[in-house]
Order: structure tokens, then C-alpha cells, then sequence
């Protein structure tokens, strides 16, 4: 079920995904904008229990695949809500063709959220092209793959992985995930772009919310980058 994270403005909801033979979980995240329309960030299978509660809050008017990674079940979600728009990361229409979407997320807010989110392409990644948003209002960062939480509440095999990877028991950027970094300099003008944004809270899709502190640890994972 969609769980409240921020009250009347930000819930979330975990689902677990299998990847090369390991299951973790991914998250999925609601914010309501201040007109009252519902955002939703990398969407999850949409059951009759999340429907019904998606109901409850709003109207789902924005879906966004926020990186070339995250877009598993977009197709199945949009199919039930066909009123929605989709926004995709850069580069995900050609790793997909028939995917139909609205329009490509760019490096500026796009005009329909533009006031309530923050947001930016964190460039120099171009196997993965996440883009970044803030929740202005509650001083939320929304990550996706780029950092990653673990906790030693996590499955035996995906705590090993953690450990060997980077994110457990910290955020932290996966040493995978840094191999994607082609231009560091690129790079480190998006971490500073993400560290100029006034925030509190960190939600990744893999596990863990950062509840205070955030901006501390959002430094500390990308401190490597120089």
C-alpha cells in the first residue's frame, strides 16, 4: 500500500523487481502538486489496491520513466491510465520505439510541474540519463538509480552485493553505476547543480529514504567525483 511520507503532499509504495537472478525492492513515488494533480515517479504494476488508493488521492495526471533503466511497467500502467501524460528520460524512445509518450524530460522543469518540482539531467551518464527532481515545498530530493540505501534489513544476497557495490548502510553511488560516468565534468556540474537545491530528504527507487541529513549524504556519495 501507499505509504504517507510527507503529509497531503508525498507517498510511496515498494515493489519487488527481480535483476540478473537478485530480487530487491524498487519504489514508486506520488507527489500531489499544488493544483492537486497527482506526479508519479517510475511507475510500479499497477494492482486494484494501488488503484484504488491513486483514487483517493487524485487525479494521476503526470508519469514520468526517469531514467533508461526504469520503465518496466509503464506500458502497464498508462494502459490504465489513459488520461495521463508520459514523460520519458532522454534516450529511452530509442532503447524503445513503440513507446508512447508526451514528451522527453529536459534539464529545466517542465511546464506542468514547473513551480512544485525542481528538476535537472544529470549529465555525463548517457547509459543512463536519469533526471533529478526537487520537491520544493517539502525539500525533497528524488533520486533513482544514481545513489542507492541499503539496510542490513535487506535480503542476504542483496546485502553482500551492497557491501560490494557501495549503499549499504549509507547512501551511496554503486560502483556499477559509476562506471557509466563518461565526463566528469559534466558530472560534477550536476552534483553541484543538485547540492545548490535546498533539501532535507532523499528517495531512492533502491531502498531506503533518507529522512534528515540529506544533503550531507547526497555530498558524501558523490564526494568521488572530486
Amino acid at each position: 500500500m501507499l505509504v504517507e511520507l510527507v503529509r497531503d503532499q508525498i507517498w510511496h509504495i515498494q515493489a519487488p523487481v527481480s535483476f540478473a537472478g537478485i530480487t530487491m525492492n524498487t519504489r514508486m513515488s506520488v507527489v500531489r502538486l499544488a493544483d492537486g494533480k497527482l506526479w508519479i515517479h517510475s511507475p510500479i504494476r499497477p494492482g486494484p489496491a494501488l488503484r484504488q488508493t491513486l483514487y483517493q488521492l487524485g487525479d494521476v495526471a503526470y508519469v514520468c520513466a526517469p531514467n533508461r533503466f526504469h520503465h518496466l511497467f509503464v506500458d502497464e500502467f498508462m494502459a490504465r491510465y489513459p488520461q495521463a501524460s508520459l514523460f520519458v528520460a532522454p534516450g529511452l524512445p530509442k532503447k524503445r520505439p513503440a513507446i508512447r509518450y508526451t514528451r522527453i524530460l529536459s534539464n529545466q522543469p517542465e511546464p506542468e510541474w514547473d513551480g512544485d518540482l525542481n528538476q535537472l539531467l544529470f549529465e555525463g551518464m548517457p547509459m543512463l540519463n536519469e533526471v533529478v527532481w526537487l520537491h520544493c515545498k517539502s525539500k525533497t530530493l528524488i533520486l533513482t538509480d544514481l545513489c542507492l540505501y541499503f539496510k542490513e534489513d535487506a535480503a542476504a544476497i542483496t546485502r553482500v552485493l551492497a557491501r560490494m557495490l557501495g549503499g549499504y548502510r549509507n547512501l551511496g553511488m554503486s560502483r556499477t553505476i559509476r562506471l557509466m560516468v563518461k565526463d566528469k565534468t559534466k558530472a560534477r556540474t550536476s552534483r553541484d547543480r543538485i547540492l545548490n537545491w535546498d533539501f532535507e530528504r532523499v528517495i531512492v527507487s533502491h531502498e531506503h529514504i533518507v529522512r534528515a541529513n540529506g544533503k550531507d549524504a547526497v555530498a558524501s556519495a558523490f564526494a568521488w567525483l572530486g
